[in-house]
């Protein structure tokens, strides 16, 4: 609640920006498991919460900051908004202050799983796991393990994506299609985040609505489909299937490429799939230190490809 020029800050005002700055950059739920709900559980970065003012004590500015340089950061790791200035020891705490800081976090509540300058790191996949010729169909499954369920959480809540993509070198007229099919300006890369599956390519595929990481349950849903060309196959798809574990700790992802036409031939040469994670980066502020810094996942499997 916002507070007017001369009125005092209490400690109950200032408990109730605490409690809204941990729900985002640290984590109230923290107990939450997959039968919680999507409205509690898709808070929270998982970092250090900070604790309530006692009542009749003085809020110092320190108190203040510990909210504000959190603020900071959660500005630097969505781009949103802009950063709000420290409090100086020994000043005065104004309501301009503290309604900019409930503004603030208001503003971060609502952009909370965006993140402007993630990296992305190479899952170390071996390029050699391939079914080198096929004709009828192929699949290729991926596990994803985080250490545990509020990892996984932490992750998807602060942007990070688990990001796929495709190649094929052979030079069949099957084998060039599905090549074009990969291309950058095709599929480009599969992109599955916090609540749905998109693509960097402009050649749009079908996405089943409600297809993020909250959206999982233990049986495997069809994500995302999308044909070969428009033509002469296309009856030919590519099609990822997604489920998790019952802990939720791992998220499992088939990718099912089929040629349905007759006429097909052999889809000769590698057919390789990649994955790769986008996560923040670590980030610090001083005076006083706060540390953020998300955890990615734990170990990552993708199987050999199968089929005919």
């Amino acid at each position: 609640m916002s507070v007017s020029k001369d009125d005092p800050i209490t400690a109950a005002n200032h408990n109730i920006l605490i409690n809204s700055v941990n729900k985002v950059f640290g984590d109230i739920y923290s107990s939450n498991t997959t039968a919680s709900s999507k409205a509690t559980s898709s808070y929270g970065w998982g970092n250090v919460n900070v604790s309530d003012v006692i009542i009749n004590d003085i809020i110092t500015a320190d108190q203040n900051n510990n909210l504000i340089n959190r603020i900071d950061l959660g500005v630097e790791q969505t781009g949103v908004s802009s950063e709000v200035v420290n409090v100086i020891v020994d000043d005065e705490i104004y309501a301009a202050t503290y309604n900019e800081i409930e503004s603030k976090i208001a503003i971060l509540d609502t952009n909370r799983t965006l993140s402007v300058d993630a990296t992305v790191t190479s899952a170390g996949y071996d390029g050699n796991s391939v079914k080198t010729t096929w004709s009828s169909a192929i699949s290729v499954t991926t596990t994803t393990t985080f250490a545990s369920y509020a990892d996984a959480r932490y992750f998807f809540n602060s942007g990070g994506q688990l990001r796929f993509s495709f190649d094929n070198d052979g030079v069949s007229d099957t084998a060039i299609a599905w090549a074009d099919l990969f291309s950058d300006t095709d599929i480009g890369t599969l992109i599955f985040s916090y609540d749905d599956v998109s693509q960097t390519g402009s050649r749009a595929g079908n996405v089943t609505s409600g297809s993020g990481f909250y959206e999982l349950t233990t049986t495997p849903t069809e994500l995302y489909n999308i044909n070969l060309d428009a033509s002469p196959y296309t009856e030919n798809d590519l099609k990822m299937e997604a489920s998790r574990n019952a802990s939720g700790t791992q998220i499992i992802v088939t990718f099912t490429l089929t040629n349905d036409d007759p006429q097909s031939t052999l889809v000769d040469g590698n057919t390789t799939c990649y994955i790769d994670h986008k996560i923040s980066n670590d980030k610090s502020k001083t005076a006083p230190i706060v540390d953020f810094s998300i955890t990615g996942y734990s170990t990552f499997v993708l199987a050999s490809w199968t089929g005919s």
